[in-house]
């Protein structure tokens, strides 16, 4: 397979939702994407294409990670660490800042993995960008207007989001390049109409380290997307894994789906950062729940070898 990285530069504020607008998360997970660039692929008539290359495996996509300048930070990894320097593991300070870190540079991943992470990057995020609070008023028909929050989150010149890639073919990715045209002009995330999540997109070479770990064959593998196996390749999934779920819900984004907004069923899957010795496919999960038209659940899986 071939990889590529789409950087993501945001023009505005972004929303990605908790479940309430006075919160928001700084990245997006993979079956946010999915769903994106599925309404992108309807307005180009190209959604049958874009559905089977992904069911196929063909496509497939990370979750979105922070980028710093030129480091690109991944999930920090599910693996039980031994640091070989006593001294820290009294520092309880240190111990929280390396408890509470989400991300870790790619280039670090060795490092991390040998118990020797740089302390210089335990702070890194607080350069990401800072969150702002919006007050807004909503006005509903005669009602008194009804003033609510909302949650964004700003990055810093010089960082974003970006996301990997794999591909089968050339003609794969330039389906790709036209989603992410489309979408930057669209918006990703919460209040789309209100400008939050639009961005420029840049397409990326993969680092040679990043390179290395996407090509290599290894007995432990880190997830880089919310995912979730088949039912039958779960028992043996689980074999020598460390692992979080998280519940994915969310709005039906289609106004032919049923005459109101439609919740999508609750759905767990693995956190990216789990880490497993046997690897897995995933799945596209298709749900009508009562709409008009099925609704497609991206749960595919996306992994990097250490």
């Amino acid at each position: 397979m071939n990889y590529t990285l789409y950087c993501l530069e945001f023009i505005n504020g972004v929303h990605f939702g908790r479940g309430n607008l006075d919160s928001s998360e700084i990245t997006f997970h993979a079956d946010t994407l999915f769903s994106a660039l599925f309404q992108e692929a309807l307005k180009m008539k190209k959604q049958d294409r874009f559905l089977k290359q992904v069911s196929d495996g063909k496509i497939i996509f990370s979750d979105a990670f922070p980028y710093i300048g030129k480091n690109y930070y991944i999930p920090k990894p599910m693996i039980a660490v031994q640091t070989e320097d006593e001294s820290k593991q009294g520092d309880s300070r240190q111990k929280k800042k390396f408890k509470n870190l989400k991300y870790i540079p790619v280039s670090t991943l060795a490092d991390f993995v040998n118990g020797t992470f740089p302390e210089e990057h335990m702070e890194d995020m607080k350069y990401l960008g800072l969150y702002d609070m919006k007050v807004s008023v909503g006005i509903h028909g005669m009602e008194e207007p009804e003033p609510f929050r909302v949650n964004t989150w700003h990055f810093n010149t010089g960082t974003g989001l970006y996301v990997l890639a794999g591909y089968e073919n050339e003609s794969d990715r330039e389906l790709l390049d036209e989603l992410f045209e489309s979408l930057q002009y669209t918006g990703i995330g919460g209040k789309k109409s209100s400008g939050l999540g639009r961005f420029v997109y840049k397409v990326c070479k993969v680092p040679e380290d990043m390179m290395g770990y996407l090509k290599k064959k290894s007995e432990k593998n880190i997830l880089l997307s919310t995912a979730l196996p088949a039912d039958e390749e779960l028992e043996q999934v689980m074999k020598g894994s460390s692992y979080l779920l998280i519940k994915r819900s969310g709005f039906v984004d289609s106004s032919e789906y049923a005459l109101q907004q439609m919740r999508k069923r609750d759905l767990y899957v693995f956190s990216s950062g789990s880490c497993f010795a046997h690897t897995f496919r995933g799945r596209i999960i298709e749900e009508r729940n009562g709409g008009k038209h099925p609704v497609f659940r991206y749960a595919k899986a996306f992994f990097m070898g250490v």
